[in-house]
């Protein structure tokens, strides 16, 4: 190994430590203060956002003890509408995944429709097809 090769080696090894421990403090503290984070108290916060497409969707934000329901597009920023509390969860169907039931129930429902899927496909032949006319050319 001649002595040029050792040297930038050195300043390899001397260098990139430093250029890792300025980019964790820069993203640490220059980034985060030039955004607005802030690790103390936190006055806003998204109680809930429902995506209504790619690039928009609705917000509901707490702010001051009141709270906001906020529609975004692309390219603007609306105010929907103000609430004084909470509003009431919405229920009924598509509103989520709807109940929780017991896993037990949800297991034995899987079951027993895995297994009429299987009777019924022992009954209708080998091609699954229930087509007697393909059972007949499959035997042949």
């Amino acid at each position: 190994m001649d002595s040029e090769t050792l040297w930038l080696f050195i300043k390899l090894i001397t260098l990139l430590p430093l250029v890792l421990v300025l980019a964790y403090f820069t993203i640490k503290y220059g980034l985060a203060r030039s955004r607005g984070f802030t690790a103390g108290a936190r006055h806003m916060r998204i109680v809930e956002h429902l995506p209504l497409g790619s690039k928009g969707g609705l917000t509901l934000v707490e702010l001051g003890g009141r709270y906001y329901l906020v529609a975004f597009q692309e390219n603007s920023i609306s105010l929907l509408k103000e609430f004084d509390s909470l509003p009431e969860p919405v229920s009924g169907p598509g509103a989520g995944p709807g109940p929780v039931t017991d896993f037990r129930e949800i297991l034995s429902q899987q079951i027993k429709l895995s297994q009429q899927y299987l009777s019924g496909l022992r009954r209708q032949g080998r091609s699954g097809s229930g087509c007697p006319e393909r059972d007949q050319e499959e035997k042949k």
